[in-house]
């Protein structure tokens, strides 16, 4: 290794290194504070409030069913976009697609009334199904480019040998098209753990509420205690680390999935 590809390397480590502590620092601030003046009283104090496991489970609940609506739609959505031919293919995934750009504030208003007029407000099943309509878009991107990759001559294959179009979806194309959607899940889960906004306005009710809504709960119901606001904090942010620690190679393949032939 020569002198400069030696110095392009430490530069690129100390940049990575510096990117690291800028995105570490207000979790370790965080974590800090949240063992201000009571320590781990704080998180004891926090998991023994009557409404924290109701948040948790609620969140658990939404982003269980988002994922599983989302993935079959997604699943049978991306295979016919990427390898069945039909009128308005193009025009149909170009409008889906159309939906990356339609940021949530923007819906918010109409989506309220929406589901106003279905009785979806300070319901699960409403904050489920917005949830999975903005997550589409991206997912459907997502999986459409693993199955891009996947040679159409295995179906051509399974064709020959006698199998149906749902035979070639189940026994071929679906199980080759596993880490996409192990991917897509795994978004899926993130993006509905950490929805904040649609459940500001649509969940107004504490008993509907997910685990984005704690610290503003326990900021009232605690008079503003900073030390078990934040402690909450960590608490709600501990299965997203852990899903990103442990399932990174996932997220790093997803994203490249399709950008190269």
């Amino acid at each position: 290794m020569d002198v400069e590809s030696k110095k392009s390397r430490w530069m690129i480590n100390l940049v990575l290194v510096l990117a690291s502590i800028v995105w570490l620092f207000p979790i370790f601030v965080m974590f800090k504070e949240s063992l201000r003046i009571n320590g781990f009283d704080n998180y004891i104090a926090t998991l023994q409030n009557p409404n924290f496991p109701t948040f948790v489970f609620n969140s658990f609940f939404v982003a269980f069913f988002m994922i599983i609506i989302s993935i079959t739609i997604l699943a049978f959505a991306a295979f016919a976009f990427s390898k069945l031919e039909f009128a308005g293919k193009r025009l149909l995934f170009n409008m889906v697609l159309a939906g990356l750009m339609l940021p949530v504030a923007s819906m918010i208003v109409p989506l309220f009334f929406t589901l106003r007029s279905f009785d979806g407000l300070n319901n699960h099943w409403g904050l489920i199904g917005a949830e999975v309509a903005f997550f589409l878009p991206f997912g459907l991107m997502l999986i459409k480019g693993y199955f891009d990759e996947l040679p159409n001559e295995l179906m051509e294959a399974a064709y020959i040998d006698g199998a149906t179009i749902l035979e070639v979806f189940f026994k071929v194309m679906l199980p080759l098209a596993k880490p996409a959607l192990a991917t897509a899940l795994i978004y899926a889960f993130l993006n509905s753990w950490n929805e904040y906004l649609m459940v500001l306005t649509f969940m107004t009710d504490p008993a509907y509420q997910t685990v984005t809504m704690a610290p503003s709960f326990f900021k009232d119901a605690l008079g503003g205690d900073p030390g078990k606001i934040y402690a909450s904090l960590v608490l709600i942010s501990l299965p997203t680390m852990i899903f990103y620690i442990f399932f990174q190679r996932f997220f790093q393949k997803g994203m490249t999935a399709g950008a190269v032939k």
